[in-house]
């Protein structure tokens, strides 16, 4: 069994069904909610780009950070010939380590953070985001929220059939540990009518306000938001996704 995304990374795009022109207007509207006006900024978990180059496109000099090799390659294919304004560095995000170069803004989509999967991991990812942004910069990060880990992904399974591909992607939620485990299972042509296949797991933990807030203390980070996804409106219950901005102190 391979680790997250090594498979899943040449089907990725095929599989997001995201507005991303909707999802960088959101982020710059909330960094200018909150009085920031960045030239610079750090993309963690960047994944294939498909945010971190409408960005760039913006005029914002953009950094894509993402410990999958395989995303990155697509990143940089995706992103050629659009400006040295856009560049992506394979790294791990809890040792980031940028020799020192800082950025005004940091953020981090698509439930990244949920990959963080204990207390330590995710104070090492603070720390390291606290060292690349320069004093009062913001990090603006989402996660999967708990309805949508309890009862979306829950225990439950879910299959597709595309026309170059198929997938089964099986789901066990840990209530102990506040962590779901994803087993998903790709069928990969290989000609002559025969598929290849392979398997990667994939974990993601639920991680609540109050222990955000926590740790963003610890870590010298104020929390000025913690909305539903896509608005400016408090955390409801029934929100799939929430969406934090934090401010080095």
């Amino acid at each position: 069994m391979k680790p997250a995304y090594t498979y899943l990374a040449q089907f990725y795009d095929q599989l997001m069904d995201q507005d991303y022109e909707q999802w960088c207007a959101y982020l710059i509207a909330l960094w200018e909610k909150h009085g920031l006006n960045p030239r610079t900024i750090l993309e963690l978990g960047c994944g294939t780009g498909s945010l971190t180059i409408p960005l760039g496109l913006q005029g914002y000099s953009v950094t894509g950070v993402d410990i999958s090799a395989e995303m990155v390659e697509i990143a940089i294919d995706k992103a050629r010939g659009l400006g040295s304004n856009i560049s992506f560095i394979i790294q791990d995000m809890q040792c980031l380590d940028l020799g020192g170069q800082t950025f005004d803004a940091a953020v981090s989509t698509c439930d990244a953070v949920n990959y963080l999967t204990d207390f330590p991991t995710l104070i090492r990812t603070f720390e390291a985001v606290y060292r690349h942004l320069t004093p009062g910069g913001l990090f603006l990060f989402d996660l999967n929220s708990e309805f949508k880990l309890r009862k979306i992904y829950g225990d439950r399974s879910f299959a597709e059939y595309m026309d170059d591909f198929a997938y089964f992607w099986d789901n066990t939620y840990d209530a102990a540990e506040d962590v779901c485990q994803m087993e998903l299972v790709f069928f990969i042509p290989i000609g002559d009518g025969l598929y290849r296949k392979v398997t990667e797991k994939h974990q993601q933990k639920l991680w609540r306000s109050p222990q955000i807030m926590e740790i963003a203390e610890q870590t010298g980070f104020d929390v000025l938001g913690c909305y539903d996804f896509m608005t400016d409106q408090e955390l409801s219950s029934h929100s799939e996704r929430w969406q934090f901005v934090l401010k080095r102190l």
